[in-house]
């Protein structure tokens, strides 16, 4: 067999893009749009369009974040449980919930970021010494994961 004709009999199936095709996609960059300028916005004129109102400061982009680490798990689970169970026809959904798993992950890195209020000063949270010395806020709930994976206690970046 010639490349010419595998590459003929694998695209001769498709089919050339319609209108529901162009619909869907003006559907989807619409979307994006919106959520483009919704985010600015918030930028723009705070975190309290998410809600965030004294004395509850953590709102919904922290509960976001625990549902999509809880997603994460849950692909992480289904796909342990299939291989020690030894299921043959395991293949096709374990890598289905793999892939899952790092998409979820993925987004659930976002909204700590998002959750900031000024998403570009993220290495904010990273504590580092610096000129001025100053230091992040090693009380703040966002600092406690990333204080524990640089291996720096409070104490010792304190003294």
């Amino acid at each position: 067999m010639s490349f010419r004709r595998i590459n003929d009999d694998i695209l001769g199936g498709l089919e050339t893009p319609g209108l529901a095709y162009f619909a869907g996609v003006g559907l989807a960059l619409a979307v994006l749009a919106l959520a483009l300028y919704a985010f600015w916005y918030q930028v723009e004129v705070g975190l309290g369009v998410a809600g965030y109102q004294p004395p509850v400061l953590w709102a919904v982009y922290i509960t976001n974040f625990v549902f999509w680490v809880g997603i994460t798990h849950s692909g992480t689970l289904v796909s342990a449980v299939l291989y020690l169970c030894r299921a043959r026809w395991r293949t096709g959904i374990a890598r289905a919930s793999e892939a899952m798993t790092v998409f979820a992950i993925m987004t659930a890195g976002l909204f700590p970021i998002i959750h900031l209020g000024r998403p570009w000063f993220f290495y904010w949270l990273f504590p580092y010494p610096n000129q001025r010395q100053l230091w992040v806020n090693f009380k703040s709930p966002l600092i406690w994961d990333v204080r524990r994976s640089s291996g720096t206690s409070s104490r010792s970046a304190a003294t």
